[in-house]
């Protein structure tokens, strides 16, 4: 057992790749689990104080309007509301339990305590019209492939990062939880164990980075094909099911490509896989998922426009470098070695596995050159208003 669990081997067969990808399955189940509850703590210690009444406002009109691209502010601060308003707005959230706390009897805190569950009510709500336009957009992105889309930007936070969650539907609350889990992932195998091989040509690195993208790759597929039988999502990646397909297919060549380095050891240039692990993983995936993040808190385009306009650039500037220009470095490289060691034949396959990469490179460029224009321009839009 210990030789098949010897990671600074250079051999590897199938009993011991299966073996040794088990072993690191077990582990990422624990950790993905660990990071989530983590976050999760500290949202709920950290990200849910109550709502400042002087901070909050509820909509006029019921329901609140909510149409594609910027989110619409609710205009009735919380403190200058009537009693009317306040009365259809809980009713149209079937909320009629909090209107006995708007009795005239009641004394000034209780009172106080009443407008605080409004308050609540209302950042709720607010989180529930940006998911419903977030859900939306991607079903019409992945879907329908409609074109011209208006990206969906999250209203300004009230109270900054101090009651965010509170702000936040369900649904993105996953996501942002997800993206967290991702970027952690993303950062172990992508970022940090390739470059210790490469900065110390330790066989340990390079074996526990691949066996390890195995593990996280089989652990998120089975977990896709899961919520397809389930019809419920229990994904790594709580994204929309219109993304499953997009997400099974990068996964299973993934999966190939890592297996493939294992099992044909010491015939694999080890260097042009860290390589191309950086690209893909570390310096462009992780900060594709830290944006997402952005868009979902405090730090957004509505309430820290250049901030998010700072992630944008950094974003799109390592998507260029490293997923095209490096990229046709990489994978000429990858498929010259491939003919010259192993023939034609897997080459072919090389290629196809290469293309389809290409392909999601293609489409993380350019929406990520679209979501920087869009930013550009609303920061232009709100110095002119």
């Amino acid at each position: 057992m210990d030789a098949i669990l010897d990671f600074t081997s250079n051999e590897a067969d199938l009993s011991s790749l299966l073996t040794r990808s088990a072993f690191l399955l077990l582990i990422w189940t624990a950790l993905l689990s660990l990071i989530q509850r983590v976050c999760k703590l500290l949202a709920s210690v950290f990200w849910s104080r109550p709502i400042p009444i002087q901070s909050a406002f509820i909509p006029s009109k019921l329901p609140h309007p909510n149409p594609s691209g910027g989110a619409v502010p609710f205009d009735i601060p919380l403190l200058k509301a009537s009693e009317k308003d306040i009365q259809a707005f809980l009713k149209f959230l079937q909320r009629e339990k909090l209107l006995c706390k708007s009795d005239e009897h009641l004394n000034v805190s209780t009172e106080k305590w009443a407008l605080q569950d409004v308050a609540n009510c209302a950042a709720a709500y607010k989180g529930q019209l940006y998911e419903e336009r977030a859900m939306k957009w991607i079903d019409d992105h992945f879907r329908l492939k409609k074109p011209n889309l208006k990206y969906p930007y999250v209203d300004r936070h009230w109270n900054g990062w101090s009651s965010f969650w509170l702000e936040t539907g369900p649904k993105i609350q996953l996501m942002f939880l997800s993206s967290a889990t991702v970027t952690v992932e993303h950062i172990i195998n992508g970022l940090i164990l390739p470059m210790g091989y490469l900065y110390t040509q330790n066989l340990i690195y390079y074996n526990l980075a691949l066996y390890s993208e195995v593990a996280y790759m089989t652990y998120a597929s089975v977990l896709i094909g899961v919520s397809y039988h389930l019809n419920r999502d229990i994904t790594i990646e709580q994204m929309h099911p219109a993304v499953w397909p997009l997400l099974l297919l990068h996964h299973a060549s993934s999966l190939v490509l890592c297996i493939g380095c294992l099992l044909f050891g010491d015939s694999v240039p080890r260097n042009l896989v860290c390589y191309a692990l950086l690209c893909l993983l570390g310096l462009t995936s992780s900060l594709h998922y830290i944006g997402q993040i952005l868009d979902f808190s405090p730090w957004a385009q509505a309430n820290r426009p250049f901030t998010r306009l700072t992630n944008h650039i950094l974003c799109l500037a390592s998507q260029v470098m490293f997923r095209v220009i490096y990229w046709i470095q990489i994978s000429y490289l990858s498929v010259e070695h491939c003919i010259e060691v192993h023939g034609l034949g897997l080459a072919s396959v090389l290629v196809l596995i290469l293309i389809l990469f290409t392909a999601f490179n293609f489409d993380f460029v350019r929406f990520h050159l679209k979501a920087t224009k869009g930013c550009w321009l609303r920061i232009k839009q709100m110095k002119v208003s």
